[in-house]
């Protein structure tokens, strides 16, 4: 945020800085606008607030634009840096120091999906329209039809893997584009799809269209409110906008894996469901209360109950699992145990103390630790350096743009 208003503030006739919202919790929602092109381009960062790649390509794309005349020809930027400031103030305490797994998760959060601005677009209910009242994905739709983005681009990162791509729809050469770009900074396109968009239409190697809403969300009829809404994507659509999801992983595995009868995926999930149960165990006993924490954690066993599920239907069946399927089974594994441990060790802390909730949240603390620590020993991990990180997704957007001028 300081290098986006250093900006506006060396160049006030190229660039502008201006409060489009606040948060829930009274944070100032700010963009930076460079240029004054009839076309727009929209770059949103922190759509997940434990996902900070994205907050150091809005800063260096930001300059890039205002050093390069060529990028601003009929071409307006506009830099959301973070769009969910609340849920980046609960990371911060990790975000900026060095990479770290076990530190990382500590001191981890990441909303539940019901409270992420990317993910509560207003979807139909019942008999009517369910709104999500988050006045930050108000204020980011808002933007969306003002502007009227050619392209959005939404700057994601994960822990482990390949990176991929999720686009609103085909372009001609974007695919090939893509796989490019993260080749050529030493990152090949992930070859198995990973867990987030398994079953979504493929585009090209490591690149995925994002699916109609109606196929994604999940209306329980029964539920008081559905578990989430319309992505920014599907918002976006109605102006003609070509959404973009650069999903770039923080970690390198040197672990090498081979294809496997279905029983490795047996094996995984059995795994996987006794971290959750022990997890489940203890913050029964730590009585947590109803705030961020918790509801972070209830979200994360829940998707742990459905990929627990998916594993146990796919180990059913014959068909051996493919060495990148596996690989994907085992990050998403380690991902789900350590952000459940972690959000839980921070819920117990808001719990009011007593000799039970001290010693669950002591329990959890050790948990954490030796979790991340087998984690790493079993991965071979080694940090992935942010500067090749923030290129491939600047580069990204750039192809973006420039293919759909």
């Amino acid at each position: 945020m300081g290098r986006l208003r250093d900006l506006a503030r060396r160049m006030p006739g190229l660039c502008r800085m201006r409060e489009i919202g606040r948060s829930r919790g009274g944070r100032s929602l700010q963009v930076l606008s460079v240029g004054s092109g009839r076309r727009s381009v929209l770059v949103v960062g922190g759509p997940h607030p434990n996902e900070p790649v994205g907050y150091a390509t809005v800063s260096f794309l930001a300059g890039l634009v205002v050093e390069r005349a060529e990028l601003r020809e009929g071409v307006s930027w506009h830099f959301l840096p973070c769009v969910d400031p609340d849920g980046a103030a609960l990371n911060s305490e990790w975000t900026n120091l060095p990479i770290d797994l076990h530190i990382e998760h500590r001191y981890f959060y990441r909303p539940s999906l019901a409270e992420q601005p990317e993910w509560t677009f207003p979807i139909p209910w019942r008999e009517g329209l369910h709104r999500f009242g988050l006045p930050e994905q108000e204020a980011l739709a808002d933007l969306v039809d003002e502007l009227e983005p050619a392209v959005a681009v939404s700057l994601h990162n994960s822990e482990f893997g390949a990176p991929f791509f999720v686009a609103s729809r085909d372009v001609p050469g974007l695919a090939g584009q893509l796989g490019a770009v993260a080749a050529r900074h030493g990152l090949p396109v992930a070859g198995a799809a990973p867990g987030d968009v398994v079953g979504w239409p493929q585009l090209g190697p490591g690149v995925f269209a994002m699916p109609p809403v109606e196929e994604l969300v999940i209306r329980d009829h029964d539920a008081d409110a559905p578990a989430f809404g319309a992505h920014l994507t599907h918002h976006a659509a109605r102006h003609g906008t070509l959404t973009l999801l650069p999903e770039v992983p923080r970690w390198h595995t040197a672990t090498v894996f081979e294809t496997s009868p279905p029983i490795a995926l047996d094996v995984l999930a059995r795994a996987l469901a006794g971290e959750a149960a022990e997890v489940r165990h203890l913050i029964g006993q730590a009585a947590l209360p109803d705030e961020v924490f918790a509801r972070g954690t209830a979200d994360t066993l829940a998707v742990t109950d459905t990929v627990v599920r998916s594993w146990q239907q796919r180990a059913a069946g014959t068909a051996p699992v493919p060495d990148g399927e596996l690989a994907e089974a085992h990050y998403t594994r380690v991902m789900l145990t350590l952000r459940a441990a972690g959000m839980a060790v921070r819920a117990a802390a808001e719990a009011p103390p007593s000799r039970t909730v001290l010693a669950a949240r002591a329990r959890l603390e050790k948990l954490l630790y030796e979790r991340a620590e087998r984690s790493q020993r079993q991965l071979r991990t080694t940090p992935i350096p942010l500067r090749r990180l923030v290129a491939v997704q600047a580069c990204a957007a750039l192809a973006a743009v420039e293919l759909t001028r």
